[in-house]
């Protein structure tokens, strides 16, 4: 385990601009459908762009009320095909992240972050028609602050005091038309309290007196159009209506990827409550959520008496013209027991990930419309020199998560 993992953490250092798939595999499915049980998959992905000039909203909360939105302009690299001497891992990305001051170009933050391709969809942006190929990736990373981000706790998280980096989690969504050959993107980043991203048990746990409890972080793009809403904003609840597990098999080398294992379940939304808060009352921007599902080859993932799944609200993008539409964005994570169908294995996972509901109509490649409640989780187990649990810091993740609810 140490080996393969140490490998891939130097693969992780040393991506290369290797194309995934040809031009004529975009716009098409990802091939991780259909296949028997526990088999390896080899996923069809194109050659996804950098994606320059756009924007993005910093979003600080406290005691989950928000306490500043400030608006940045943002580069996003190329995703760089995750390499190792020459062979590609299937599946796995490394993206570079810049975020500056708009009236004066100065960087502010910059990281990479780790891709975990998910899963892809068709939507219709245009009524009549089914336009636009939309790729899932979870992602997670570190970005690193320049000297010109101002030196307040909403700016400038207080965990960087210890350490250097800030650790950030969500997802990224990659929207090509396909008339048209034009990219665009929309995504979410979260770093979370003391409560979640830094315990005791975490890969960077905050000191006896804590950093700050009350504070929690996002950054969603595009940032023009984005309405924060940490309350009163749609949550998820009901059963998984089309729903699959994956799971990455690492111990086989690069051709990690195996096909995707229907599955159903239920999301059922608990009480609403402030996870970060140091006082009372406070807004209820986290609900405690119970998640169940199983899939046809036998993998289960549940809740047990000591495991809590949480969806945090962020907000709203409300601009029906430009992608993702009107759409909803939160992020989620927890712990959770997952049987391994394949291995055999119990564990306990931490998941992170985000949920998005509504948006453009999305449908799968026989013309199904899916449900509107789009969930997309990664675990958290592993580093790349580490087997430990690994919360609070960059990650490789070995199962995958992807749920519909009406």
């Amino acid at each position: 385990m140490f080996s393969t993992l140490s490998r891939l953490a130097l693969a992780f250092g040393l991506a290369t601009a290797l194309t995934t798939a040809p031009a004529a595999a975009q716009c098409g499915p990802d091939n991780l459908d259909g296949g028997p049980c526990c088999a390896p998959a080899s996923a069809v992905l194109p050659n996804f762009p950098k994606i320059l000039g756009t924007d993005a909203r910093w979003l600080a909360f406290d005691n989950c009320n928000l306490a500043l939105n400030k608006l940045y302009c943002v580069d996003l690299g190329k995703p760089m095909p995750l390499s190792l001497a020459g062979a590609v891992y299937c599946g796995q990305y490394n993206i570079r992240l810049q975020l500056r001051d708009c009236p004066t170009g100065v960087l502010h933050w910059s990281g990479g972050l780790r891709a975990q391709y998910s899963r892809n969809w068709q939507e219709s942006s245009i009524p009549g028609a089914v336009n636009l190929t939309v790729w899932r990736f979870i992602v997670n990373g570190d970005l690193v602050p320049s000297a010109a981000v101002p030196m307040t706790p909403l700016d400038r998280p207080a965990s960087l005091g210890t350490y250097s980096r800030l650790y950030v989690s969500g997802h990224i969504d990659y929207a090509l038309d396909c008339a048209t050959g034009q990219w665009s993107v929309a995504w979410a980043l979260s770093h979370e309290c003391d409560q979640i991203h830094h315990t005791p048990t975490s890969a960077r746990p905050a000191p006896a007196g804590g950093f700050d409890p009350a504070k929690s972080f996002s950054i969603v793009g595009p940032g023009t159009g984005f309405v924060p809403t940490p309350v009163n904003t749609p949550i998820s609840n009901g059963p998984i209506v089309q729903g699959s597990i994956r799971w990455n098999n690492w111990a086989a080398g690069t051709n990690v990827c195996t096909y995707r294992e229907p599955a159903n379940g239920s999301l059922t939304a608990l009480a609403a409550f402030c996870l970060c808060a140091n006082v009372a009352p406070a807004a209820g921007q986290f609900i405690n959520t119970f998640l169940t599902a199983s899939g046809i080859c036998g993998t289960q993932v549940m809740m047990t008496p000591n495991n809590r799944f949480t969806q945090k609200r962020i907000g709203t993008w409300n601009n029906p013209a430009v992608f993702p539409g009107i759409e909803t964005v939160l992020f989620d994570f927890g712990s959770m027991q997952l049987v391994n169908g394949c291995t055999g294995a119990v564990t306990t996972e931490w998941y992170e990930g985000s949920e998005t509901i509504g948006g453009f109509p999305a449908f799968d490649w026989a013309g199904t419309t899916l449900g509107r409640q789009f969930e997309d989780y990664g675990s958290c187990n592993t580093s790349p020199t580490s087997a430990a649990m690994r919360i609070g810091a960059p990650h490789v993740t070995n199962s995958i998560l992807n749920f519909n609810l009406p």
